[in-house]
């Protein structure tokens, strides 16, 4: 292999710092000169001449110059006399040194031995010189020089070669490899095979035999052929057998097949989606090709392999609504569904595998037919399972759909007995002039809170026109995760009661103005201006102002206005209206929208502003909503939605209800549907004006960008239910460890949800908690940490906590149980973990990815001598 012009200049330099002003350099050149009659040798450009007898080389020696010259002679040494040798730089033909070169290059003053066995590598790792670390090395070791050489072979640019890296530049350039000459491709290939394994015979057969361009297929192939853990069954044995011309006739290990497979979902994730769905194809071809398509379920990635996991999770579903006691099956379907890695975004996959966990869970406590009762129970638990029904609107595919409709009817058949009884239990007391307990009118809501409020400090009242409870639930998440903190006042009730009707026009102008008034936006406007105990709280210049749709917003941004009262200090109380639930309810598209805090335009500006500004939050709503559902059309009744005069006979799912509040805004009885199931007017995506649980039970919050105390107020937390928390079905776990405990099944089920406030639970301790608290060990651990220790009364509920989770909890529920604002937990966390990981042994971690605490009870029991 002939030097470069570039790797004869560098050795032409360093003889020209030696040589006389017109010396001939003279170098054995077999090879013909192809670079042209110059060579630049730094900044100087000498004269090249190439002579392939003797006679050229006399003809060149006697052409006048005033200047070194160059000639590269292509004939013997011994062939040219001694009076031309006479003539010549150091009299002799001057010699490369390949491997004094190649020592040069690489700034090292040794080079591994077994590289001189080789006689094409100082060629090839000249070549890479350009391209070397520029930090010297001590050796140029065997290693480091094929990792090099294998590396620029395969168009590698950091020349660091791993599987993922040999897959890909096989891949993407499929000639490479066969193109190299055949003493380098095997010493390649051995080398490949000392640093990678077996597993490299079969990537780099494949690319043999022309499959190169399948590498990746291949690999997510070998993840179904070799992934079981089991002996795998005759099927897929046979199937490796017929993979192995397709690699080289190679014989793959289980091993190497997992390795490849890895591989090849590693690089995969890094491809985009144009390019993934391409390998999908090939690879599910392949698949029936290999007679493996049955089996498509094993992949982590396939698209057809979550449809699989989807019907393996309606098959679990169907058993368990046939028998609802244990809910393994569905849990472990449900992990498969979370474990596939190459769900698209937007598809609903694994929100409706959490949500039928969820529902199911729910379901398998309640086995003795029992429903809750009550507004506590609505916002502990049914919240949530409007949450779970109004994320499980659009399932696919069908056989999945079919079974979570079951589901939904079941859960639906329950609400319909809770609902009636609510509806029931209000209209009693509104002929009373009373309300139902745990209730606050919305006309009280500015009394009540937003005054008191607005002493401490200055406040933003936001009113989400339609949102009901379980939107709110999942925006308090958010806001509880991003910094917020949540109160509640001393003996007010958790949630507001909107009117009967529950319309705008009356719920929310009575919210707005504190009394009961049936108003559009003007009136509001003027009556939350007028409000006495907000004009209290203000500045007699700075009244309290409330801003509708038309004055919050300029294009797609805060409106100059809003953004100015907002950040002005001396402004006390600004009220704003957004109207994105209400809007999105009143249109005919059936569209599923995972509600939060972006997905409502100008909330996230608008809580921005308010964090910049200190300000207080009040977050509520007028009125909540129901769903489309396949709800039943009466039509000629009325032009509302979900009421009408009293006109006619009451119809089973309807309801008359009267009394001082309903007459003071309608003037009379009105009818209105007690069951989600009826509307009067037009198929739209949510309705409101009845009176279920969902449309009267109106959310209410207060939030505040830090965590200073505010008189009257005691820190609030929004913790799901027990059923909730997916970390059982995000992780692997023993089917009898995901089983519901028989001595909890029936009719008292329920009372395992047993909660001290609206949300929190208050389990009981465990033996293992008090042999802790009265251990020597835990003393000691206290005496290290000093004054900032957990004293007992803090210590135990956090203990008490993570023992009825099973050793885990997220961060709220450990919030909620020592009555702590969420965001002073990372230095409660920080204090528990030095006390109880003893020696820095990890009893108790926080996953940083779900913010889930957990601990290890073996540990903790070894480490306390328990």
């Amino acid at each position: 292999m002939a030097f470069s012009a570039g790797q004869l200049a560098q050795h032409v330099s360093k003889a020209l710092a030696h040589a006389e002003g017109q010396d001939v350099l003279a170098y054995a050149w077999p090879d013909a000169w192809t670079h042209g009659e110059l060579l630049q040798v730094g900044e100087r450009a000498v004269p090249v001449r190439f002579c392939r007898s003797p006679l050229q080389v006399r003809e060149a020696l006697v052409e006048p110059s005033d200047q070194p010259r160059l000639l590269l002679v292509g004939c013997e040494e011994a062939d040219l006399g001694q009076d031309v040798l006479a003539r010549l730089f150091r009299h002799r033909l001057l010699h490369v040194d390949r491997w004094q070169m190649v020592k040069e290059a690489f700034g090292t003053p040794q080079i591994d031995p077994r590289l001189y066995a080789v006689p094409w590598m100082p060629d090839v790792l000249l070549d890479l010189a350009p391209r070397r670390p520029t930090q010297p090395l001590a050796v140029l070791t065997y290693d480091y020089a094929l990792d090099a050489c294998v590396g620029r072979a395969l168009g590698l640019v950091d020349q660091s070669v791993d599987l993922e890296s040999l897959l890909s530049a096989v891949e993407s350039d499929p000639g490479a490899w066969n193109m190299l000459a055949e003493e380098q491709r095997a010493l390649y290939q051995r080398h490949l095979e000392d640093k990678l394994g077996p597993v490299v015979d079969a990537v780099l057969g494949a690319a043999r035999v022309g499959n190169a361009h399948a590498v990746l297929p291949i690999g997510l192939v070998c993840e179904i052929l070799f992934g079981a853990a089991a002996p795998a069954p005759t099927e897929l044995r046979d199937a490796r057998v017929r993979l192995e011309p397709r690699v080289g006739g190679q014989r793959m290990a289980e091993s190497d097949g997992r390795r490849w497979a890895e591989a090849a979902v590693r690089l995969l994730k890094r491809r985009d989606d144009v390019q993934r769905h391409a390998v999908f194809r090939t690879a599910t071809e392949l698949l029936k090709d290999l007679g493996a398509e049955a089996f498509v379920g094993e992949s982590s990635v396939l698209p057809e392999a979550l449809d699989r996991r989807l019907e393996a999770l309606a098959s679990a579903l169907n058993t368990f609504l046939k028998k609802p006691v244990s809910i393994a099956g569905v849990e472990e379907a449900a992990a498969r569904v979370l474990a596939h890695a190459g769900v698209d975004p937007g598809h609903p996959a694994p929100e409706t595998a959490r949500m039928v966990v969820r529902l199911c869970r729910r379901e398998a406590g309640l086995t003795g037919g029992e429903v809750g009762s009550g507004v506590g129970d609505y916002l502990r638990h049914g919240a949530w399972e409007d949450w779970a029904r109004r994320s499980l609107h659009t399932v696919r595919p069908d056989a999945l759909a079919r079974a979570v409709g079951k589901l939904m009817e079941r859960v639906s058949a329950r609400r319909q007995a809770s609902d009636r009884r609510f509806a029931e239990q209000l209209a009693q007391r509104l002929q009373l002039g009373e309300y139902p307990r745990e209730t606050l009118p919305v006309e009280s809501a500015l009394r009540e809170l937003a005054v008191p409020l607005a002493v401490e400090r200055p406040l933003v009242v936001v009113v989400l026109d339609g949102m009901s409870w379980d939107v709110y639930v999942a925006i308090a998440l958010e806001l509880g995760r991003s910094g917020w903190t949540a109160w509640k006042r001393d003996g007010v009730p958790p949630s507001l009661l909107a009117t009967v009707p529950s319309v705008t026009e009356c719920s929310r102008a009575s919210l707005l103005a504190g009394r009961l008034l049936r108003g559009a936006s003007g009136q509001e406007k003027s009556a939350f201006a007028a409000h006495e105990g907000l004009r209290r709280s203000s500045k007699s210049n700075r009244p309290p102002v409330l801003l509708h749709k038309a004055e919050i917003q300029e294009g797609n941004q805060l409106s100059t206005q809003a953004a100015a009262l907002l950040s002005d200090p001396e402004q006390r109380v600004v009220g704003v209206v957004l109207n994105a639930i209400d809007d999105a309810l009143a249109k005919s598209e059936q569209v599923r929208i995972d509600w939060s805090v972006e997905a409502i335009p100008l909330l996230g500006a608008i809580l921005a502003q308010a964090r910049s500004a200190g300000r207080a939050v009040l977050l509520t709503s007028d009125h909540g909503h129901v769903i489309e559902r396949g709800t039943v059309y009466r039509g000629n009744l009325s032009e509302n939605e979900r009421w009408r005069p009293p006109a006619g006979e009451v119809a089973a799912e309807e309801i008359r209800m009267e009394g001082p509040r309903v007459i003071g805004l309608i003037g009379g009885p009105v009818i209105v549907p007690w069951s989600e199931n009826l509307r009067y007017t037009v198929k739209k995506t949510g309705y409101h004006g009845g009176v279920t649980q969902q449309e009267m039970l109106v959310p209410v919050g207060v939030w505040t960008p830090d965590a200073s105390p505010l008189a009257g107020f005691v820190p609030e937390f929004v913790v799901p239910p027990e059923w909730w928390a997916m970390e059982r079905a995000d992780v692997a776990m023993p089917a009898q460890a995901r089983e519901v405990p028989s001595g909890q099944r029936g009719k008292n089920a329920k009372a395992r949800g047993a909660m001290d406030d609206l949300f929190a639970p208050k389990p009981e301790a465990s033996a293992w908690i008090s042999e802790l608290l009265a251990s020597e060990a835990l003393k000691r651990q206290r005496g290290r940490v000093g004054r900032l220790a957990l004293d007992d009364e803090r210590l135990t509920p956090l203990l008490q906590c993570l023992d009825a989770q099973g050793g885990r909890a997220s961060v709220e529920q450990l919030a909620a149980s020592i009555q702590q604002p969420q965001l002073r937990m990372r230095g409660v966390l920080s204090v528990l973990q030095r006390m109880l990981n003893v020696d820095g042994y990890p009893v108790v971690t926080v996953e940083s990815g779900t913010q889930t605490v957990l601990v290890d009870l073996r540990l903790l029991r070894t480490q306390f001598d328990l």
